[in-house]
């Protein structure tokens, strides 16, 4: 028997994608505007700043902090970050939550969950304080028992250490929790290797979710 539902964040229950291209074009826009830059210097630049970050910090939820791409972005183009940092982070994280709601499915099913008595929980790669604005922002909050980012856990999915933590703070056994996300190796690979049941997401059938879940809920 089911007892607790978890959702993977990220093109999941909103589609990220969309509103990062958005975001980045934005930001690339006002970048080369402040800074004279063109938008091959500022795509250039920006990718080597997030690549610097992420070989440094490796496998873990701080390898996605914006701060530090835009911290370390400034550093390459000569500018210096303790001014403009926090103004570069807080306009890309504008532009992102312009655009940002959650798929049509995702609130119904979660209200639906809620009346069965199932527990809701959000396990998502990336850092605490920006997932938890997103489900805010989303107006999805009020229905969420339960957290996991991979800036907790330490490491991100598919690691056990983030589906364990995950199933410790639910109390239940893992094969009591269904894993819902878009990603087959960190999702779904990763929910199924510690025991728990899996459900890939697909953004092109995103409108039978509720369907399915019920279904394999009742089934």
């Amino acid at each position: 028997m089911i007892k607790g539902v978890i959702f993977d964040l990220d093109n999941t229950v909103y589609n990220y994608d969309m509103c990062h291209e958005y975001a980045m074009k934005k930001l690339g826009e006002y970048v080369c505007q402040k800074y004279t830059l063109n938008l091959e210097q500022f795509v250039k630049a920006f990718d080597e700043a997030k690549n610097y970050v992420k070989k440094r910090l490796g496998n873990t939820g701080a390898s996605h902090n914006r701060m530090l791409y835009m911290q370390t972005f400034l550093e390459i183009i000569g500018e210096k970050p303790a001014l403009e940092a926090i103004m570069l982070y807080d306009f890309y994280w504008d532009a992102m939550f312009e655009n940002m709601r959650a798929f049509d499915y995702v609130i119904p099913l979660m209200e639906q969950l809620k009346k069965r008595k199932i527990m809701i929980g959000i396990l998502t790669d990336l850092t605490a304080h920006i997932q938890h604005r997103k489900l805010a922002h989303m107006g999805l909050s009020k229905y969420v028992d339960i957290m996991v980012t991979s800036e907790e856990a330490g490491q991100e999915k598919p690691s056990e250490a983030a589906f364990e933590l995950m199933i410790e703070k639910s109390g239940v056994l893992p094969w009591e929790l269904l894993m819902i996300g878009d990603s087959y190796e960190k999702d779904i690979r990763g929910a199924e290797n510690i025991g728990m049941n899996a459900m890939l997401f697909e953004m092109n059938k995103k409108d039978s979710m509720m369907i399915n879940v019920l279904e394999c809920l009742d089934g």
